[in-house]
This record gives C-alpha cells, structure tokens and sequence, in this order.
C-alpha cells in the first residue's frame, strides 16, 4: 500500500489505514544506509585498487633498479654467464615477472630469460599508457605477444658511465586476480554489514514505533469509551515521559468526562421528573382520567416485554407513554373536563392537535428529542387514517404503535361522564374490530392475548423500569 489513508473512528479520532510510521522510517533508513555501505564499499575498493597498483608499481621497479646494478659489472667484464644466472634468479624469484632483458648500449640482447632472444636487437612497443618514472626507472603499460604488461627500462650505470639497458616486463594478472580477491572480501562484508544494518533499522524503528503505537492505541481506548488502561511506560527519554503526562492527561478526561455524564444524568432525570409532574398534573386535571399516562406506560411496557424488547428499551417505551399527551396542556379545560361528548368541531380543533403541541414541548430539551416521533405519532392509524401526518404501516414507530393500543384500551376501561366504562373483555373486542384499520393487526392479536391472560387490573403493579 503506497498511499496513506485514516477513517475516522470513535470520538472523531482518526484511524490510521495505510503506511504507519514503523514502515516510513524503515523505508527511510534502509536506503540510507545501503547507500552509505555502497559508497563505503566503492571508496575502498577503489582506494585498494590505487594501492594494489601503486604496490606493484613500486615493486617493479624495484626489481628493475635491482637488475641495473647488479649487471653493471658483468657487462663490463663480459659475463654472459653472470647475466644469465642474474636474470634466471630474478625471473624465478617473482611469479609476476613476464620477461626480463639486458642489452648493452647498441641496443643488442645480451642476457634474456628467453635463451632464443640474446644477440637480437631488442624490439620495443609504443605504450599504451606512461605510467610514470620512479628515480631514473621509466614504467609504461604496453601490449607485448598478446598480454598487457607494465614495462619498466632502467639504464645500467657503471663508475659513472652508461653499460647497458634492463628491461623488464611485470604481468597485470595477479594484479586483476588480487583486485578481484579483495572485491569479493569487500561485497562479502558490505553484504554482512547490510544484513545488520537490515536487522539494525528494524529494530530502530521499532524503539520508536511502539511507544507511539501503544500511545495510539490509548487513545483509540480513550475515545471510544472503553475500559482505559494505562501506558505502559518502559524508558526515562522523551517518549517516556510523553506517554506518563498522557495518562495523567487521559486520567483527568476520564474523571472530568464521568463528572459531565453524571451531571447530565442528574439533569435529565430532573427534566424527566419536571415532565413526570406536568404529566401527572395534566391527568389530574380531569378526574376521569386520573393516573391515564402511568396506566398507559404500565399497559405499554407490559407488551413491550412480551415483544422482547430489552431494559433500555423498555425505559425508552416507558418515559414516552409517560409523555404521550403532554401536549394536552395547552388543551381548555372546558375541552378537557367536557361533561358531554365532543362535536367533531371540537375533536378537529382542539383535541387533535395535541400531539404537534407535544411535539414542540419536548423540543425545548434536547435529551428528549428521541421520544419526539413516538410522541407525535401516537394517533396515527395503521391504515393512513390518523393523524396529524397520515401515515401508515410500518412508517409508524413502533413504539407510537403500542402506545396507541394501551391509550385505546385504557379510555374503552375507564368511565367517562358520558358513556360508562367498557369490560377489558368489550374493549379488546373493539380493538380487535379495528385490527388492520387503526392497528397492526400483529400488534393488536398479541395485545389481546396479553390482556386476556393478565390477571384483574387491580392485582398488577407497575414494574420500576431503570431510568
């Protein structure tokens, strides 16, 4: 993967995908230090290359300055058997050694390694490259009989006057054959050394990796809200103390962060008990309906259970029910308290607005924006017919759905000055009736059945429900 990308996660904390910090170093320092060991590695190649070359240089002519003094006598005297005792020592005495010649000032063999070449003239070659002179010795690079030879002429001096001329000539392949030997050496311990320098930036990377990965991973820990464990801490350096001011930073949000959420429990609750109060204010305004929200609740969660909804959704199912005709306290009380039935006039005026006027009650607390839908929802009907926004089926929640199905059951079971109250057995037979039209016929089937095997209302207690 050649590009960086993050997600944002828990918190609004950005995870990382893509190249980390561990793989840039490493791809950092690894070039680095392979093109340091390859500089490294052709500095002292060449450096031993110049040396090979400037020992045999020097080692030639040598040799050559040997061979002129020690001919210088022999030549005078005419010794042919001095000269060729002094070459055959000198040639076998240095494998390197490709030809040795005398010749006396007329330019004529006198003495050669090669018996077939004295009395010749001697038959010199351009050079390829004048290698220099060392003292009065004149080496040059030259090609003789197919091999490429460093040739060194040195004049043969005796009691001041010049006697002759000592040619030699000094094979280059054991010099190529040393400057491969020590190349190999050379990229053999450059591979070592790569190698551990492989290992080395592996390690080194990770020294500095890890104390930042673990303090990433402490504050994913810290930002998604799960149990928050300590960095460990492992050295005295920067990063050591940067990862012990993190805990004590991460320790003082976690204690700042459950002193805010226990506040704004502590506010909620107080804002749902102030709802409770008017909830149960309103209920009192009309002795009729006395207890009406907390019946419907109870009715509520009791189906709900049954539904296998879990504890927190049941709280949820609860506080709604409790709030569902909060908007009824901006009903008049003549509405209200009415001794007689509504006129239609008056249920399309004033009663079905209480849901928006709900509506706009929770909305002045945003903690109790969720019960919002429920609330406003709560008379529509399964078909579209209801209101106030007509829809239907599942469009309903499913919450609103219930709630509407305890409401009902609880007003059919109550007296009301102008109709006595139903038996819960006529009042699950007129929900049953509207299965499909004003309820889910799902919904309504198993409300029944829960009604039918309650025992006597009076024997049933609300269950506390966590708040």
């Amino acid at each position: 993967m050649d590009i960086e990308k993050t997600e944002t996660g828990p918190g609004g904390i950005e995870r990382r995908v893509g190249v980390g910090i561990r793989l840039k170093m490493f791809g950092f320092l690894l070039p680095l230090v392979f093109l340091l060991i390859a500089s490294v590695t052709w500095v002292v190649t060449e450096v031993t290359k110049a040396t090979l070359r400037r020992d045999l240089l020097q080692r030639g002519a040598a040799i050559s300055r040997v061979v002129a003094l020690s001919a210088g006598h022999s030549l005078l005297s005419d010794d042919p058997l001095g000269l060729d005792r002094l070459v055959s020592e000198t040639r076998a005495s240095d494998p390197d050694i490709a030809f040795i010649a005398i010749r006396n000032p007329s330019d004529v063999v006198t003495a050669h390694d090669r018996v077939t070449e004295r009395g010749k003239p001697y038959s010199p070659v351009p050079p390829l490259l004048p290698l220099g002179t060392f003292g009065d010795t004149q080496a040059d690079e030259v090609m003789r009989d197919g091999r490429r030879l460093i040739e060194y002429t040195t004049p043969i001096a005796f009691a001041g006057r010049r006697v002759g001329i000592a040619s030699i000539g000094l094979s280059m392949q054991g010099l190529a054959a040393a400057e491969q030997s020590i190349r190999k050496l050379i990229f053999a311990a450059a591979a070592v050394i790569l190698v551990i320098a492989f290992f080395g930036t592996l390690v080194l990377s990770s020294i500095f990796t890890h104390p930042v990965k673990r303090l990433h991973k402490g504050v994913l820990s810290l930002a998604s809200s799960e149990t928050f464990q300590p960095v460990p801490v492992h050295s005295s350096d920067e990063l050591g103390a940067l990862t012990r001011n993190f805990n004590r930073m991460a320790e003082t949000i976690l204690a700042q962060k459950n002193s805010l959420q226990m506040k704004a429990l502590q506010l909620e609750e107080a804002y749902i008990s102030m709802v409770r109060v008017i909830a149960a204010s309103l209920d009192a305004r009309d002795p009729y309906t006395m207890g009406h929200s907390t019946r419907v609740a109870r009715m509520s969660c009791l189906l709900g259970r049954r539904l296998g909804m879990g504890e927190e959704e049941l709280s949820n199912l609860e506080r709604a029910a409790i709030f569902h005709d909060i908007g009824k306290i901006k009903t008049p009380d003549d509405v209200l308290k009415g001794e007689e039935r509504l006129s239609r006039a008056e249920v399309d005026e004033q009663m079905e607005g209480h849901p928006v006027d709900g509506t706009e009650i929770l909305r002045m607390a945003p903690f109790l924006h969720r019960y919002i839908p429920v609330v406003r929802a709560h008379h529509e009907w399964y078909n579209g017919e209801g209101y106030p926004d007509g829809i239907r089926g599942d469009e309903i929640p499913l919450h609103s759905q219930i709630i509407a199905l305890a409401d009902a059951f609880d007003a059919m079971t109550t007296e009301r000055p102008y109709r006595e109250a139903l038996s819960s057995k006529e009042a699950i037979d007129e929900i049953l009736q509207s299965r499909g039209t004003q309820f889910s016929p799902e919904l309504a089937d198993a409300f029944a059945k829960m009604v039918r095997e309650m025992p006597p209302m009076g024997e049933t207690t609300l269950k506390s429900m966590a708040l």
